[in-house]
């Protein structure tokens, strides 16, 4: 049964999935019903497995038909339109300017908001200082930019996320197996891989950067300091740290704002990745979407303020942004997600000791698909085959370290028992 709203007005969320099922929800508290649109050309069954279809007022499928979309919709009395994750970013946006919605993001630019190579090229014609980056359509064309640049480089696909196919590659034939290896495979929205991105390797702090925007107007909400670690040649997630606005001094906030500006991001959630190098920030990536599998309890006990609540306002009431109301969030309690990771794919032999995490001075949450024996576990190589994530929340930073590394001296110490899959056949 869909939540029942009084507001005549709707809301339509373009693949409210991962955390943007939550948008329709926030929409509810706000008195405003919604409707979804699901786009079937790019679906990533990790993410449709988050879908709440109870939430909505109505349910329609995008497969490429336009009239018939925007008939269905016409239908309904729409005030605002947002996408929910990446695959959700272009229909969303043709679809307010379809229906005349002005509190959106410009059709005209969509392709930037989702081409990682698209956004590095805006980004330098902006201006803004950009790491090297080229083009591969064969494993040819990545071999020879490492040649060219040198390396280390990192190859992944052009339109995906969550560290879907990425890379580190140290030498031209390490670029060009990586590279046959994506363009032989689809990414995690369904599409193939007809070409994909080398780019500099950058070191340095990651920032994740989540941000409001009301026509034009930018304020960051909050801030993670990430961390990676690698498994084979892959860089996965090993944490992510909230970190106060005063921990920039400026430095990142303005080369974001910057990057939405070049991007043309003008209303509604982004989320914006940078690497602070020696030489400076510099862009990985960003979208206009809410950061994904992101537990907002957590976040909210942290800073006193709702991620989602927050940019449902902002849309409904853009002078909620632009007042004294929204001031970058405060950092009020210590707070990281620790992504945990799977060592070898195969069958769990016993339950998951999850109680034992549970435990743990610092824990506020755990989000898992994955407890018992008998389920299906996979080595972690990305943000989607970890096993879980666990948030970690105390008034004093040494308790979040302390049990931070408790996690890992677990896993590396038969936490997971698992019987190991044979060795496909060469």
């Amino acid at each position: 049964m869909p939540l029942q709203t009084i507001n005549d007005r709707i809301a339509v969320v373009v693949d409210g999935h991962s955390t943007g099922a939550l948008l329709a929800p926030a929409f509810a508290a706000f008195g405003i019903g919604c409707v979804h649109v699901a786009n079937r050309t790019e679906a990533s069954p990790a993410h449709l497995r988050t879908f709440a279809p109870e939430t909505y007022r109505a349910r329609y499928d995008f497969d490429g038909d336009w009239p018939r979309l925007l008939t269905a919709l016409r239908a309904h009395p729409v005030a605002w339109v947002i996408a929910g994750t990446d695959s959700g970013i272009a229909v969303a946006d043709r679809i307010a300017h379809e229906l005349g919605i002005t509190r959106h993001n410009s059709p005209a630019t969509s392709h930037i908001r989702r081409d990682k190579s698209a956004m590095q090229h805006a980004a330098a014609a902006a201006g803004l200082p950009v790491a090297w980056h080229t083009t591969a359509h064969t494993a040819a064309d990545a071999a020879d930019a490492l040649r060219r640049n040198g390396g280390p480089a990192i190859v992944k696909p052009l339109r995906s996320g969550g560290t879907d196919g990425v890379q580190l590659c140290t030498t031209p034939e390490h670029a060009a197996h990586a590279a046959h290896q994506l363009l032989a495979s689809r990414t995690i929205y369904g599409e193939p891989n007809t070409t994909v991105l080398v780019q500099e390797y950058l070191p340095g702090d990651e920032y994740m950067v989540n941000s409001l925007s009301a026509d034009g107007h930018h304020v960051i909400t909050e801030m993670w300091r990430s961390h990676k670690t690698l498994v084979g040649s892959s860089p996965v997630y090993d944490y992510a740290e909230l970190v106060p606005a005063a921990h920039d001094h400026g430095t990142v906030a303005g080369y974001v704002q910057s990057v939405l500006d070049a991007l043309g991001i003008r209303w509604g959630p982004a989320h914006t990745e940078i690497i602070v190098t020696p030489r400076g920030p510099r862009l990985v990536e960003s979208a206009p979407r809410p950061q994904g599998t992101l537990d907002v309890s957590a976040l909210t006990r942290a800073t006193g303020r709702n991620p989602v609540t927050d940019t449902v306002h902002t849309l409904i009431d853009p002078g909620f942004l632009t007042s004294a109301a929204l001031p970058t969030t405060p950092v009020v309690r210590a707070a990281r997600g620790v992504s945990l990771i799977c060592p070898a794919t195969g069958t769990l032999r016993t339950d998951l000791d999850w109680p034992r995490i549970r435990a743990l001075p610092s824990y506020h949450s755990l989000l898992t698909t994955i407890a018992h024996a008998g389920d299906k576990v996979r080595r972690t190589d990305d943000l989607f085959s970890r096993p879980g994530a666990v948030y970690l929340i105390h008034d004093d930073p040494t308790v979040v370290e302390t049990d931070h590394e408790t996690i890992r001296t677990w896993e590396r110490s038969g936490f997971y028992d698992i019987e190991e899959d044979a060795p496909a056949p060469r």
